[in-house]
């Protein structure tokens, strides 16, 4: 029963949690301040790859809250399990306080520091 208790802030900040799922060049997500919103990016960890921040937020804008590895489904239509099946990573952030951050995430092997990533997505985040 506690431990369903120190989950519950956590529960309550998903449930006014809103999503993004793509943004476009140059557009800014505005939000208020304490909103919490997620960014959803399709991924696969069975190839090695995880989404990484590359370049942290200014934690007085806006804080990562956590972020999760979400599989899809492994069974296939025909009912037996599937092999390599990816999934979304689902990061949860907070805006924290008035100004401007960017967040930037890279889709990387974490071992091959000398690589480019396989990809990158920015959002630009303003908090008012």
């Amino acid at each position: 029963m506690l431990r369903g208790l120190r989950l519950l802030p956590l529960l309550a900040l998903l449930l006014v949690a809103g999503s993004v799922w793509a943004a476009g060049p140059g557009q800014t997500l505005v939000l208020k301040q304490e909103q919490v919103f997620q960014v959803t990016l399709a991924a696969n960890h069975t190839t090695g790859y995880k989404w990484m921040l590359a370049k942290v937020p200014d934690p007085k804008v806006v804080k990562l809250v956590t972020n999760n590895y979400v599989p899809d489904s492994a069974e296939g239509p025909d009912g037996k399990l599937r092999m390599g099946v990816g999934g979304h990573e689902v990061w949860t952030f907070q805006a924290m306080g008035p100004g401007r951050a960017m967040i930037v995430l890279n889709y990387v092997r974490p071992w091959e520091k000398d690589k480019k990533p396989a990809k990158s997505r920015s959002l630009e985040v303003e908090v008012r």
